[in-house]
């Protein structure tokens, strides 16, 4: 790479990459039925091109792809090399949608006021930085307050090279988000990753996964278009859309959010339609990013959205609460352009014992409440 980095045909092999890897990603959104996230690596060479964010953009309206399908990497000494002029660039490809990972957190020289204002929405812990702490027992507080720290800035975190279950559940006792490493899996050729997502969904190699992940009933036979089922600013389901997912929902092992803006209205009220769309599309991004692909996310009002949780029971109220107040951190930041606000989110699972009312009247009874106490946060069905 160093090499390639000095003789300008880094960028040939990124472009190359960034091509194949959205390609991968729409094959397997048309395969499954959902999209499946892929980072890619920007280098220092390919920030610097003006017309990086056009290059981006083009590929993934030419694949069908949202912006957060394809999440980009730029290592944390990229930022601290003419960090302005890199900032600023930076700062488009996130205004346009895309997903920011810093990554290989601890190998540069960042300082934590620098950490603050960057335009960032995850941090990769560089893979020496996790291994070295847990090496011979290392102590483990300066990681511990980077971990802190990301909290904080509401940042989520993911540890690069996890190679054992000891080093899993530390990390995991310390808050860390994620992790990657040989502990999971050495990297594998894409067809060998479909067995994961197989796995993950419990499918047979002789059914179709769509077939078996409790999609919209009727999405294949050609019935409705895209745009009937789709809302226009967004790009998530709309309520047309969720009225069929949520029709057979008390059936299946899920939980039904049903989530408002708490500020929706005084937003539009105070700064008008284009702010509100603004700050909609924001909300939208978040809960896409923030949701697994097996997940429903749909907006059903002017700031109104529905989850639908495919295998979550009532055991796993203190996963979701956690989920929401994460989300209400993220939602809390605004860079100027999109005001802060705040999520007030009613639950109901499927196996919650109750008077025979369906689990949409449920969760809208969670969240009735709520908004009677003039609150945000997460409030469950309880009968």
């Amino acid at each position: 790479i160093p090499l390639f980095e000095s003789n300008g045909l880094i960028s040939v092999v990124d472009h190359f990459v960034w091509q194949k890897t959205a390609g991968q990603i729409a094959a397997w959104k048309e395969k499954f039925g959902f999209a499946t996230p892929v980072s890619v690596n920007v280098s220092r060479n390919d920030i610097f091109d003006l017309m990086l964010a056009d290059r981006l953009d083009a590929l993934v309206k030419s694949n069908g792809l949202a912006y957060r399908d394809l999440k980009l990497e730029i290592t944390e000494s990229a930022y601290t090399e003419d960090s302005e002029q890199i900032v600023e660039n930076v700062k488009k490809l996130r205004e346009a949608g895309f997903l920011i990972e810093m990554d290989d957190f601890g190998s540069g020289y960042s300082s934590l006021n620098m950490i603050s204002t960057l335009p960032i929405d995850v941090i990769k812990l560089d893979m020496p930085f996790t291994r070295n702490v847990f090496k011979g027992r290392s102590d483990t507080r300066v990681l511990d307050a980077v971990l802190s720290i990301a909290d904080i800035l509401h940042l989520p975190t993911v540890a690069e090279g996890v190679e054992t279950a000891e080093q899993l559940q530390a990390l995991r006792s310390m808050g860390c988000d994620a992790a990657q490493g040989y502990y999971f899996s050495k990297p594998v050729p894409a067809e060998e990753y479909e067995a994961f997502i197989r796995q993950r969904l419990s499918l047979p190699e002789d059914i179709a996964p769509i077939e078996r992940s409790h999609r919209l009933p009727r999405l294949l036979d050609g019935d409705y278009s895209y745009d009937q089922l789709h809302d226009p600013l967004t790009g998530l389901y709309n309520d047309s859309a969720f009225q069929m997912l949520a029709k057979d929902a008390d059936e299946y092992s899920t939980a039904l959010l049903l989530a408002d803006v708490v500020e929706g209205e005084q937003i539009l009220a105070e700064q008008g339609q284009i702010t509100a769309e603004l700050m909609i599309r924001h909300v939208a991004d978040i809960l896409r990013c923030s949701f697994r692909p097996m997940d429903h996310i749909c907006r059903v009002g002017n700031a109104r959205f529905a989850i639908i949780m495919s295998r979550v029971d009532s055991g796993m109220q203190e996963q979701v609460t956690r989920k929401i107040d994460h989300i209400n951190g993220l939602l809390g930041r605004t860079d100027g352009k999109t005001p802060a606000v705040s999520l007030a989110v009613g639950v109901a699972f499927a196996d919650r014992s109750n008077s025979g009312a369906s689990i949409l009247e449920d969760a809208g009874s969670a969240l009735y409440g709520l908004k009677e106490r003039k609150e945000s946060g997460c409030a469950f069905y309880r009968e």
